[in-house]
C-alpha cells in the first residue's frame, strides 16, 4: 500500500468519525501548507469555520470573516482545484489585493448532494508553494464527504469544547515548566486567548460565556495547583 492510500484511508476515517480538526492537521502534515481550512461562503463573506495554523501563533488574520472578493475561494466552482502556486506573479490576481501577502494557494468546493456549493476547503502559504497531486487527491476526497449540516454551529461548539478539554489536560504540563505563577498564567494564557476570542466570535453569546467561564475554572485551578 503506497503512502498516498495510506493517508486517504487516515482521512477516511477521521471524517467518518467526525474528527474534522484531526481531518484538517493530516491534510496540513502531508502538504506542507501552513494553514489548512474549511470555511463557508456567504452571499458576501467567506466564514472561517476551522483553520489549522502549521506555526501555531495566535494572532493570524484569517480567522476572521473576509469578504469574497477579498479571498480566493469564490473562484473555485467545482471540485475541480483551484491552484495557485505563486499569486505575486499569476496573471488571473493581477488586481487581488492579497496577492503578495497569500502567495500560495489550492482549494476545492465543498457542495450539497444537489450540487450547490455552500464552502471550500482551502490550504495556502504566505510563501510560494508547489501543490502535489497527493495532496489534491486527498482534497478531493474530504471534499466529497463533508456537507454544510456537517459544517454548523453545533460541531463547532464541539471542537471548541474539545480543545478547551486539551488545554485543561496541558494544565500539570505548563505548571512543571513553568518558572512562577506568573510565568505560568503567562504561558496558559497564550494557548487560551486564542480559544476564547473565536468562542467570541464563532459561537452564540450564551455558549461563548460557558467555553470563557471553563477557561477560567482551568487558570484559576492551575493557580492554585502551585
Amino acid at each position: 500500500m503506497d503512502e498516498s492510500t495510506i493517508y486517504v484511508d487516515q482521512l477516511r476515517r477521521l471524517v467518518m468519525e467526525g474528527h474534522l480538526r484531526g481531518a484538517l492537521e493530516l491534510l496540513n502534515i502531508q502538504s506542507g501548507f501552513r494553514f489548512t481550512a474549511i470555511y463557508r461562503l456567504g452571499a458576501a463573506h467567506a466564514e472561517n469555520f476551522m483553520l489549522v495554523d502549521r506555526d501555531r501563533e495566535p494572532a493570524t488574520p484569517f480567522t476572521a470573516d473576509i469578504p469574497l472578493d477579498e479571498t480566493y475561494c469564490h473562484k473555485v466552482e467545482t471540485l475541480a482545484a483551484l491552484v495557485i502556486e505563486d499569486a505575486s506573479s499569476d496573471a488571473r490576481l493581477t488586481t487581488h489585493k492579497y496577492r503578495d501577502i497569500v502567495r500560495a494557494y489550492c482549494s476545492v468546493s465543498l457542495l450539497e448532494a444537489d450540487g450547490s456549493k455552500f464552502g471550500t476547503l482551502c490550504q495556502f502559504d504566505t510563501a510560494p508553494r508547489v501543490t502535489s497531486e497527493a495532496t489534491l487527491r486527498l482534497m478531493r476526497e474530504m471534499g466529497r464527504m463533508l456537507r454544510s449540516d456537517v459544517i454548523s454551529t453545533p460541531y463547532r461548539r464541539a471542537d471548541i469544547d474539545q480543545r478547551v478539554d486539551r488545554l485543561s489536560d496541558m494544565r500539570g504540563m505548563i505548571s512543571e515548566a513553568s518558572l512562577d505563577g506568573d510565568d505560568a498564567l503567562s504561558t496558559f494564557d497564550i494557548y487560551a486567548g486564542p480559544l476564547i476570542a473565536e468562542a467570541g466570535q464563532r459561537l452564540p453569546p450564551g455558549d461563548a460565556l460557558e467555553v470563557s467561564a471553563r477557561i477560567s475554572d482551568i487558570r484559576n485551578a492551575l493557580l492554585d495547583g502551585r
